[in-house]
């Protein structure tokens, strides 16, 4: 099988003086291991390693922060390097993660933060 994933994406800025936007529509990846994840995970104020389920090569992921009040922070591993805020309410990705992420972790900034990951694969 092929294009087992797709996205589609876009972002638009308007300041009233300068709009622009930038959209990537009806993107298909086709993936070489055929295994996601979709889980609710509390992430604390402590390094947390993402739950992968079956997912041993993580690819692509889509990160929703179900808080209203707190933001989290992506790592690339517990005790690595932060790479991307998520604030409140807000969504990050999707995104294919860099050959260096094998086991991503996340961090909330003062309170535990409910979020929905979807990973899929390489």
């Amino acid at each position: 099988m092929a294009n087992e994933l797709n996205i589609n994406s876009s972002i638009q800025y308007d300041d009233g003086d300068v709009a622009d936007s930038l959209d990537q529509s009806d993107l298909s990846v086709t993936l070489t291991t055929l295994k996601f994840t979709k889980v609710v995970q509390s992430i604390g104020t402590s390094d947390e390693a993402i739950q992968l389920g079956e997912v041993t090569s993580p690819g692509y992921i889509f990160v929703k922060n179900l808080d209203t009040t707190n933001y989290i922070e992506l790592k690339n591993a517990v005790s690595g390097t932060k790479f991307c805020k998520v604030a409140p309410g807000c969504c990050a990705g999707p995104f294919q993660f860099s050959s260096n992420v094998t086991a991503p972790a996340a961090i909330a900034n003062t309170a535990a933060c409910k979020c929905v990951f979807l990973i899929a694969s390489n």
